[in-house]
């Protein structure tokens, strides 16, 4: 197979290139680098860092490359995992627990390759760059011979009492490793037992390595270990990188050679970009385009009501890439405010109500959570949303408070100012928090939208207030639920978890007409409970800081309700494919091609049947539209 190597575009400039890794010794990617004791890193897969279980990009230390393969470690704990066989604590105590022959007969070993596995990387194409080992599986940890080895940067002395005896091996927690009782040592903030290394995988014994590097043994049955950190090898034929220069605060972001890459990305623009100071957005193109074309007019529908739904749309970059070349700023300052939904803004001018997900603030503050990727807009960004025709948002997400309440105040100003209407619930429970709902009358017909997020979806008690309130005492006929909930990269059904399938029936028992979800950042199966869509994701639209390992399948929602002698009631729901756009354009692009608009029709399918709920007919496979009956039951295939 022949391999191509993409030089990387001089910082000056701004730009990158994608580097294909070849075997050659001028591989952009290395191991520890014994010279300057430095190493690179990069982001693969993700996992639930925050302490609300909200999953992150997870961060790799480049510990060796060799023969075309890579090893890494992760640099922060992961989870905790008891290294445990037996439950019976009578028999832990007495020690006549039975004994493992090797580790792959382990809990740990068959958790990690599968539960662990899947958390960390679910469908991710890059799943299949990596290499099992017989002994230890695909996601491990190190062998204590690696933690002792000065060619990954380790000490090859494993004792020492001293509180920083051996930072080569000190490992810091998350904050969701936390709330599963891994402490922290009060001397250095260092994690204790963060890990374990398998002294030999044809034995029960382990390193256990503490808040000082110091790897002491353990056996099977340590209930010490709080949390894993991690290690797997990938094989980097016909990989690339992507994105980053592989330090810490900017590491590599990988993705399958065969991925296209845009040109403009390959090829370094003539001219810098302009400081930010002097360069402003290009209005006078979309301007002078908009004067050519006459703005489209929804037509009157008296008693009938077309409302479009959009997935995740973050108008703005996480804070340490606002400034880069590609960035979603640096993309709205050269093209304008229109660029982003320039290439499907007529079809959501056609409606009578645009709906979206925002997952930015807008704001110029810079105190922000310590999170990875505080997501942050400028406040003039908010014209993307009114250039867009995007009326209403959804506000509350796990971004939202990302820039404090502040942040969070900020952006309903902004929003305000903007005319474009808002709801959603935050911190409802205290004083200074926010319960806002939208109601919105619309050719006779009152809509009531409200939105929730995690961990807030769990008060059902109040969720049923919302929605008798907006029954109620606000008379709406029709009552979307806007839930920001699942989890994050996952296409399957089967990766739905409980609570959320119990949640969508609930909001339907109690009058919800439309279960409107987002967060996991990719299309989920559309399924129907007493005739009442649920939509468990709606994707990504338009969004700064895109993982590039995501599924880009969208699609633009049209839900057309009519108001009879039976009330109002849903008559189509429609679904428009399209694909999110790439980094560097972030424009969604409506699917022509036969195939790609089925791909997007099957993902929105479930592909087995889920207790008490129903499909869509089968004919929205290939036509993405779903008719109902003036009673708004569903009218099935002839």
């Amino acid at each position: 197979m022949k391999k191509v190597c993409f030089l990387l575009a001089s910082a000056v400039i701004l730009l990158f290139l994608a580097v294909v890794f070849p075997a050659a010794a001028d591989t952009s990617l290395r191991g520890y680098n014994t010279a300057d004791k430095s190493y690179q890193y990069i982001t693969l897969g993700t996992y639930p860092y925050e302490e609300d279980g909200s999953p992150l990009p997870v961060l790799w230390r480049v510990l060796s490359v060799e023969n075309g393969r890579a090893l890494l470690l992760t640099e922060y704990v992961l989870d905790a995992k008891q290294i445990i066989f037996e439950t019976d604590q009578k028999i832990i105590e007495k020690h006549s627990f039975r004994r493992i022959d090797t580790y792959a007969e382990s809990d740990l070993y068959a958790w990690l390759n599968t539960e662990g596995l899947d958390t960390l990387l679910g469908q991710d194409p890059l799943r299949g760059a990596l290499v099992e080992d017989p002994d230890l599986g695909f996601l491990h940890p190190l062998t204590r011979d690696q933690y002792l080895d000065p060619s990954l940067g380790f000490s090859s002395n494993p004792w020492g009492e001293e509180i920083n005896a051996h930072p080569d091996r000190q490992a810091v927690s998350t904050p969701y490793a936390r709330t599963k009782n891994l402490f922290v040592h009060n001397a250095n903030r260092k994690s204790p037992y963060w890990c374990v290394a398998i002294k030999d995988p044809a034995g029960y014994k382990f390193g256990l390595v503490g808040y000082n590097g110091h790897i002491s043994w353990g056996a099977y049955t340590n209930i010490k270990v709080g949390g894993l950190r991690l290690a797997l090898e990938l094989d980097l034929t016909g990989l690339a990188v992507f994105s980053g220069s592989g330090t810490k605060e900017d590491p590599f972001l990988l993705v399958c050679a065969e991925q296209p890459v845009r040109e403009e990305e390959s090829t370094p623009s003539a001219q810098a970009p302009q400081a930010e100071s002097e360069q402003e957005p290009a209005e006078a193109s979309a301007d002078a385009s908009a004067a050519e074309e006459p703005e489209p007019v929804p037509e009157s529908r008296e008693g009938s009501a077309l409302i479009t739904l959009l997935g995740d749309c973050s108008v703005g970059d996480a804070l340490s890439a606002v400034k880069m070349g590609n960035s979603y700023h640096s993309v709205v300052k050269e093209h304008g405010y229109a660029w982003p939904f320039s290439l499907v803004r007529d079809i959501l001018a056609a409606d009578d109500l645009t709906v979206a997900n925002l997952e930015v603030v807008l704001t110029e503050n810079t105190s922000h959570k310590d999170i990875k990727y505080p997501l942050r807009a400028l406040p003039e960004h908010v014209q993307i949303l009114t250039e867009g025709s995007i009326e209403a948002v959804n506000t509350v997400n796990n971004h939202a408070y990302d820039f404090k309440r502040a942040g969070y105040v900020d952006t309903l100003a902004v929003l305000d100012a903007a005319g474009i209407a808002r709801f959603g619930s935050v911190y409802y429970d205290k004083e200074d928090g926010f319960d806002d709902v939208l109601v919105r009358d619309i050719n006779g017909i009152r809509f009531g939208f409200f939105g929730i997020s995690y961990p807030q979806n769990s008060d059902l008690k109040h969720i049923d207030a919302l929605l008798q309130d907006l029954r109620e005492n606000r008379h709406c006929d029709i009552i979307i639920a806007s839930m920001h909930w699942g989890r994050e990269g996952f296409t399957d059904a089967g990766k739905l978890t409980s609570a959320q399938l119990n949640l969508s029936r609930r909001l339907i028992d109690n009058g919800a007409d439309v279960v409107y979800g987002h967060h996991p950042h990719v299309l989920q199966p559309m399924v129907f409970y007493r005739n009442k869509p649920i939509l468990f994701s709606t994707g990504n639209f338009t969004f700064g800081t895109i993982n590039t390992n995501l599924d880009t399948h969208t699609g633009i929602f049209r839900l057309t309700f009519e108001k009879n002698a039976s009330g109002a009631v849903l008559r189509k729901l429609e679904v428009i494919p399209c694909r999110t756009g790439k980094k560097g354009d972030y424009r969604p692009t409506v699917l022509e091609d036969e195939k790609e608009r089925e791909k997007t029709f099957q993902i929105l399918s479930p592909k087995r049947r889920i207790s008490d709920y129903t499909a869509a007919p089968a004919s929205f496979r290939t036509t993405g539209i779903v008719f109902f009956n003036e009673q708004g039951e569903i009218i099935p295939d002839e």
